[in-house]
């Protein structure tokens, strides 16, 4: 397969895989007050190093999906990555890293999650990732497959650095989604590198480590009341690994997440429930599934894995849920240099855009951006006025 060219029990999943709302009265938990729904991300963009020196054989093939490989520690993993025919060399895209489920891949990952076609639609980047070993599997800390964490993490940050060389993404929007063992990977991630991740998405695999986590970071999980492989409720995976339940674990991510002890919930469909958390630093959501199955939501069906909801669909809400929220480093010396450099590539994109005469593929988030982003070009990013020329 084409390298990417280098410069420098577990938990089950597919193994032959390859509305408007209904707003009820909410139900609410503790002493409720009134708290305004979280903010929309600001216009703070963080282009990569591939937006100054972008590798434009990487966007040879935009428009289609295609598996790459990258050498890390002298192991080669694989990559299925998909750059949309949108994508512009100076544009900078957000990045959502989809991780498969045990003795599945990146292949059937990108297929059943339904993420291309909203990737396409909306400009994003994706990547789905292979896992290693027999059968193929994420590194979970605190699970009887923490042996492979090291490693995984290793990939994750290769494989983040190496795409942030080569194309022009936006570091400030890169986020993580994943199914059953994929989903407990990435809320590992969200736990073990808050710094790199602006939201996460778990399905059918909620889970927050016993050690703890070393930040906040907006979690979105999905899980299916029905679920017979990772339960809904405290059970055993296998009849062998103890698991709370994805309330207890949301729950641990609420307090994470520094949000107050009151909690909404919301009828969002017949058959779907959203418990959302109040007053937090980082927004914190469960969607409860109520006829769902070991599935994701509006992907087809896999009768031995339980019934898939189609009320809504995963790879949606997960995207909508994404925009909203774009990480935020903290304030530190060079905030002026820094400054110069979003809004020098910002006027870049403006001067880009108006040499090129636009694009007729431009997606609805690069609009929204690109108005963000002359914003911030007349007023600079932390105020200051720094004009295109």
């Amino acid at each position: 397969m084409p390298a990417w060219p280098r410069g420098a029990a577990l938990l089950l999943a597919v193994a032959f895989l390859s509305a408007p709302a209904c707003r009820a009265r909410p139900e609410t938990g503790s002493r409720p007050s009134p708290t305004p729904s979280p903010a929309e991300h600001s216009a703070t963009t963080l282009p990569t190093p591939g937006c100054r020196s972008p590798d434009l054989d990487a966007y040879a093939g935009r428009g289609r999906a295609q598996t790459r490989s990258l050498t890390v520690g002298g192991e080669e993993r694989t990559f299925r990555i998909f750059v949309p025919a949108s994508a512009a060399p100076a544009d900078p895209a957000p990045l959502v890293l989809n991780f498969h489920g045990l003795g599945s891949s990146g292949a059937e990952q990108e297929r059943y999650s339904g993420l291309l076609a909203v990737a396409a639609r909306e400009g994003f980047v994706l990547v789905s990732p292979d896992g290693r070993g027999q059968p193929r599997r994420w590194g979970i800390p605190g699970l009887p497959s923490e042996g492979g964490l090291e490693a995984d993490l290793a990939f994750v940050d290769a494989l983040v650095a190496e795409l942030g060389a080569r194309l022009c993404l936006d570091a400030a929007r890169i986020y993580a989604t994943g199914l059953s063992n994929g989903a407990f990977f990435s809320s590992a991630l969200a736990c073990l590198r808050p710094e790199m991740f602006a939201a996460v998405a778990p399905v059918a695999g909620i889970y927050f480590p016993p050690g703890g986590c070393k930040g906040e970071v907006p979690l979105l999980a999905i899980h299916g009341r029905l679920d017979e492989v990772v339960p809904y409720g405290p059970g055993l995976i296998f009849g062998l690994v103890p698991y709370r339940g994805a309330e207890a674990y949301a729950a641990d991510w609420a307090r994470q997440n520094r949000c107050r002890p009151e909690w909404e919930r919301l009828q969002r469909s017949p058959h779907v429930v959203e418990t959302s958390w109040r007053g937090c630093k980082a927004e914190t959501v469960l969607l409860t599934v109520e006829d769902g199955g070991h599935t994701w939501p509006g992907a087809f069906d896999v009768p031995r894995l339980g019934p898939t909801n189609r009320e809504f669909s995963a790879a949606d809400a997960i995207w909508a849920f994404f925009e909203r929220h774009a990480r935020r480093p903290a304030p530190r010396a060079g905030r002026a240099r820094r400054s110069a450099v979003r809004t020098a590539a910002a006027c870049a994109i403006a001067s880009y855009r108006s040499s090129s005469g636009g694009s007729s593929a431009e997606s609805p988030y690069r609009r929204r951006r690109a108005a963000a982003m002359r914003a911030s070009a007349r007023t600079g990013f932390f105020g200051s006025t720094l004009p295109c020329r």
